[in-house]
């Protein structure tokens, strides 16, 4: 196995993930608080929810202040974290590995989301939140996916080191 990122540079980059992820933890919660900047006029995030179909819990959840969103994002920082720091070489790998490799799915979403935004094409609706929310999520999304990839490759690859597995 290749050793693509050192471990510090695997720590720097779950670091900077993490933080790219705040203003959107923080964005989420704000809403789930009753804040309404960035929100469309008339725009309720529980009622949207609820057309939409969300579970009865995630309704409740988002009424009584807590974003569930905000809350996977923090789950996928603690993740990534865990993936690099030595406290979560505790913890086996086939417990971390399979959520972070699908945490890197945040990286097409992020630019997905980002390409929908610059083009215009999310359709004839009307938008629900102001372009600049956009930034928060897209940094998000490519933090913590970013963050779960390296930090899942950085744990192979000391998994192979600590087995004297050939690199």
């Amino acid at each position: 196995m290749t050793r693509v990122v050192t471990p510090r540079a695997a720590r720097m980059v779950v670091a900077l993930g993490s933080a790219a992820a705040a203003p959107y933890v923080a964005m989420k919660a704000y809403w789930a608080f009753g804040g309404r900047a960035g929100l469309a006029d008339g725009f309720d995030v529980t009622g949207e929810f609820e057309r939409n179909g969300a579970p009865d819990a995630l309704v409740w959840l988002e009424r009584h202040g807590i974003d569930f969103t905000a809350v996977l994002a923090l789950m996928g920082v603690m993740l990534a974290f865990a993936l690099v720091r030595p406290w979560g070489r505790r913890l086996p790998r086939w417990l971390l590995l399979p959520p972070a490799w699908a945490g890197t799915l945040l990286i097409p979403y992020g630019l997905l989301t980002a390409v929908v935004a610059l083009t215009g094409n999310g359709g004839d609706a009307a938008p629900s939140v102001t372009q600049w929310v956009v930034p928060a999520g897209v940094g998000a999304f490519l933090g913590i996916g970013t963050a779960l990839g390296v930090g899942a490759w950085s744990r192979l690859n000391h998994h192979a080191v600590a087995e004297g597995m050939p690199r």
